[in-house]
């Protein structure tokens, strides 16, 4: 047997430049953006190009797909057993217009989305997961090469660890630190772990996870988590529904008539194979966009409907992007005219009270960034034989603006059309759901029969993080736009906070940043108290604070100095504090911070002690340098 490379924390720390170093090189380099107001510059990114010509015969000539849902293999003692293998395939997700161009994808099951995995509140699933991805689509051995190309650079895929790895984790689920699928619980399709390479992970690799499901019905959703590949897996087509049910949701459209909804962006070669930077220009790229949408694994989708409501379940998988939506009615080229979505439930169950989506609703919009997700109800009867698109209104990257309409060129967007729904199919059955505020008064009833969560006493602790954007050092004379938080780095133990088991704590999240970041913890449900904004002290920094807070940090990031910038030095709060909106206030994993801005939460750290993670769910930023641990103790 070949020896394999060892991964020493020390080499790892000196190849990426992760030690604190208290000694200066010999010159600091200049900041990359040391010129650019920090508060709005753009890190490296790229909005990729398809190879392939899209013309308008080729959009809304494929229905929507609905994913499959997963058969447990067994029942046995009330827990749902399953066995799911990752492997390699071919899937068309090209229009058919444009013939066989099938893409060569990995999923979950043979499918991507992988089918959905349905499950009840107190009802354990276990799921026996299977890297099979070392034989691509015709059987043949890969060779130990990804799919896609692998930055070794980027910490975690650095030192000779193999390219093909996955873990998975259940976002959204309570789940004790073994089955979380912490990041370098890695393992490969031979059964090689971290441990094989001279290295260990805090939390070891288990490949059997079990999910209690002890928390309320919602819609979560399964991915690949492994360190310094997350955004090439995901990519690959690595992500699946889990859906948490209650038997009370069946008073709800239910059946045909209940579709989750998977929106995601992709580019494509001339072949038809995914499109991504292959990073061997010396640069990582530090946010990525596909051109094309490809909803529930499908480019340019449509969905026929019956007059009468539909329940959807909207999950934003993307990479990177954050979607705005509101329908547009096609006829009456107008955003007016339009049914009105009644939102009934957000990333980790169900809202107290409906919250109106649309023209004349409570929010004029429907606002979802990376891995959040919207429950919603849509009744079409007074819209037989119109046609609507699910219109996204964000430009890239996204910085807090409102919704961008049609004819408004202040912010280029670049992805308008998601889906096309049109109103075409006759009723088949008379519509037998119930209202929505109705159905909300039930599921709350029915909620309050489990005992979920155990009592949580407020700590009284309040910790504040920064998020950071500057250039890292990962090799000689190789500097990559990346992204931190609380300019700390994934190797830094002094960064990992400890909460205590059944309290709460106030986060506070500081964007230092030109770009909105979705910050999910795991393992927590966030309450969002408010956001507060702040001005930059540029007179007291010699009219460029954002410049100086940058030039600060680079060197403090890359270990040439032991002097911490202080945020503080250089913003100022305004009076402004905007509470959140009421469909983005409870019951969070995931949280969108805005440029400009500190976000307020609570977070209840209950259900299990251990080590977790926390981190920007711009897979970019994840798989640079924008995520920590953290451990909740007893």
């Amino acid at each position: 047997m070949d020896e394999k490379p060892t991964i020493r924390d020390t080499d790892r720390a000196e190849k990426s430049g992760l030690l604190r170093r208290t000694v200066l090189k010999g010159a600091a380099a200049v900041g990359l953006f040391s010129t650019v107001p920090w508060s709005v510059r753009r890190v490296r990114a790229q909005a990729s190009t398809s190879d392939l010509n899209f013309t308008e015969d080729d959009k809304w000539v494929d229905p929507l797909p609905r994913p499959g849902v997963m058969e447990p293999v067994s029942k046995k003692g009330g827990v749902d057993y399953y066995e799911i293998s990752m492997t390699e395939f071919q899937q068309q997700v090209l229009p058919s217009t444009m013939g066989d161009k099938p893409t060569t994808l990995w999923g979950y099951g043979g499918t991507y989305p992988g089918a959905t995995i349905e499950a009840r509140p107190e009802r354990e699933v276990k799921v026996k997961w299977i890297n099979e991805l070392g034989t691509d689509w015709e059987g043949n051995s890969r060779n130990g090469k990804h799919l896609l190309s692998v930055d070794d650079r980027v910490h975690g895929a650095d030192h000779g660890v193999p390219e093909i790895r996955t873990v998975v984790h259940l976002h959204g689920g309570v789940v004790s630190e073994l089955d979380d699928g912490y990041s370098e619980a890695w393992v490969t399709p031979d059964g090689e772990t971290i441990d094989d390479y001279g290295s260990n992970s805090p939390v070891p690799y288990k490949q059997t996870k079990e999910y209690p499901n002890r928390q309320e019905p919602g819609t979560l959703w399964y991915h690949d988590h492994a360190l310094g590949i997350t955004r090439l897996n995901v990519y690959a087509g690595l992500a699946g529904f889990y859906l948490l049910r209650e038997p009370v949701e069946n008073s709800l459209p239910t059946g045909e008539y209940e579709i989750p909804i998977l929106l995601q962006d992709r580019s494509f070669e001339a072949d038809g194979s995914l499109l991504y930077p292959d990073g061997t220009d010396d640069g990582f790229e530090a946010e990525f966009w596909g051109d094309v949408p490809v909803v529930n694994g499908k480019a340019y989708p449509y969905l026929e409907v019956e007059p009468r409501k539909y329940r959807f379940r909207f999950l934003n998988g993307s990479n990177g992007r954050t979607f705005n939506l509101k329908f547009y009615n096609v006829g009456e080229a107008s955003y007016d005219d339009v049914p009105v979505m009644e939102q009934i439930g957000v990333d980790l169950g169900f809202l107290d009270d409906v919250v109106t989506v649309g023209p004349g609703g409570m929010v004029p919009s429907l606002l979802l960034s990376g891995a959040e997700r919207a429950d919603v109800v849509v009744d079409f009867s007074d819209f037989e034989g119109e046609e609507f698109f699910v219109d996204n209104g964000t430009g890239i990257p996204y910085a807090g603006e409102d919704f961008v309409p049609r004819g408004d060129t202040s912010i280029d967007v670049d992805m308008r059309e998601m889906l096309k729904i049109k109103v075409t199919e006759p009723l088949s059955a008379p519509d037998e759901s119930i209202p929505s505020d109705q159905f909300l008064k039930l599921i709350g009833r029915a909620i309050d029969r489990y005992d979920f969560e155990p009592p949580v006493i407020d700590s009284g602790v309040t910790r504040t993080f920064t998020l950071d954007s500057t250039t890292l050092d990962v090799g000689e004379d190789i500097d990559y736009d990346s992204h931190f938080l609380d300019l700390s780095l994934w190797s830094d133990e002094d960064a990992v906070v400890k909460p205590t088991l059944d309290t709460s704590e106030v986060w506070q999240f500081v964007n230092m940043t030109g770009d909105s970041h979705p910050i999910h913890i795991h393992l927590v449900d966030m309450e969002v108290l408010d956001r507060h904004e702040f001005e930059w002290l540029d007179e007291e920094h010699g009219g460029d604070a954002a410049g100086a807070y940058g030039e600060a940090a680079e060197p403090y990031v890359n270990g040439e100095t032991t002097d911490r910038p202080d945020w503080e030095d250089y913003v100022e709060f305004t009076n402004v504090v905007n509470p959140p909106t009421p469909n983005n206030a409870v019951k969070k994993d995931t949280v969108l911070v805005n440029p400009n801005e500190m976000l307020r939460v609570k977070a209840a750290f209950t259900g299990f002690p251990g080590r977790y993670v926390w981190h920007c769910h711009i897979l970019e930023h994840e798989d640079q340098e924008m995520m920590l641990p953290y451990e909740v103790v007893e």
